[in-house]
C-alpha cells in the first residue's frame, strides 16, 4: 500500500525538512508503514490510518528530528533511549535514514513491542532493542541510569513529568529532546521546579511546521547539568498523579 504514496514521502520529507531519502529508506518506511496498518487491526497502535497522513504526522514529524539533533551531535554514533516509544515514533524511522544509531525502545505496553520487535526483525536492524516496563523503573535500573547520551519523548505526557522520566535515564551533559506543539512555552513555565530538582535546563527551542493540513510542532531541548539524586525518579505512577 505505501508503495503507492512513496513519491509522496520523497517529497515531503524533502521540502518541509530538506531531507533526501535513499531509496533503501523509502522502501523500508513503506514496509514499516504496511506493517504499522497491518498489526493496528488488532493492536491499535494509532488513530492515524489513512497513508499520507500517516507520512506527514509520523514519518515526517519524526524524521525531523534528524535536523536538529544533528546540530547537537555532530557525530551520528551515540546511545540513544526512546521512552514510551508506542509504535515507534521517533525512533523506527530515525534508525531507517541513520542505521548506525544505537537505540533502547521502551515501552509500558508489552503488545507494542511484539510489533516492533517483527519490525527489526522485517527489517534487518542491528544496534536496537526493546524493553518492557515502566520508564520510572528504568530510572534506577544500573543498565539504564546514566546511560544515554540522547532521550525522546513525543506523545507520552506533560513536560514536568517527561523530565522526571528522562533526565535520571541522560549521561550528565547528554540532551532530552521532548516533542510538544506549537507553543511548548506555558509547558516550560510549569516545568521550572521539575527542572531544578533534576539538575537540568532548556537550552533551545525548534519550532517548525509539517505544512497546511497538518498542525505546527516543536522540540524541548533540554540538557542534563549533573548528576540526579538518587530519589529521582520517584515510584511509577507519582510522577503523573503529583508532578514536581
Amino acid at each position: 500500500m505505501f508503495k503507492d504514496y512513496s513519491e509522496l514521502l520523497v517529497e515531503k520529507a524533502n521540502s518541509l525538512l530538506n531531507i533526501n531519502l535513499s531509496d533503501q529508506s523509502v522502501d523500508e518506511l513503506c514496509v514499516y508503514g504496511d506493517m504499522l496498518l497491518e498489526w493496528n487491526q488488532k493492536f491499535n497502535l494509532t488513530s492515524i490510518t489513512e497513508p499520507s497522513e500517516v507520512i506527514i504526522k509520523h514519518f515526517v514529524d519524526s524524521l525531523a528530528f534528524i535536523n536538529y539533533i544533528s546540530q547537537i551531535f555532530p557525530s551520528l554514533y551515540f546511545k540513544y533511549a526512546d521512552i514510551g516509544t508506542g509504535a515507534g515514533f521517533p525512533a523506527i524511522p530515525l534508525k531507517i535514514v541513520r542505521p548506525e544509531l544505537e537505540i533502547v525502545l521502551i515501552d509500558s505496553l508489552a503488545k507494542r513491542l511484539t510489533f516492533l520487535n517483527e519490525v527489526i526483525s522485517t527489517l534487518k536492524f542491528d544496534k536496537i532493542s526493546t524493553d518492557h516496563g515502566r520508564v520510572e523503573d528504568f530510572g534506577h535500573n544500573c543498565n539504564y541510569r546514566s546511560s544515554f547520551d540522547l532521550v525522546t519523548a513525543r506523545a507520552v505526557a506533560e513536560l514536568p513529568v517527561l523530565i522526571e522520566f528522562a533526565v535520571p535515564l541522560l549521561k550528565v551533559g547528554g540532551y532530552f529532546f521532548a516533542a510538544k506543539g506549537s507553543n511548548p512555552e506555558e509547558e516550560i513555565g510549569h516545568s521550572r521546579n521539575a527542572l531544578k530538582m533534576l539538575n537540568s535546563e532548556v537550552v533551545n527551542i525548534f519550532k517548525y511546521s509539517l505544512g497546511p493540513k497538518a498542525e505546527n510542532r516543536s522540540f524541548v531541548v533540554i540538557k542534563k547539568l549533573s548528576d540526579t539524586l538518587a530519589k529521582y525518579p520517584r515510584k511509577a505512577g507519582i510522577p503523573k498523579k503529583n508532578p514536581l
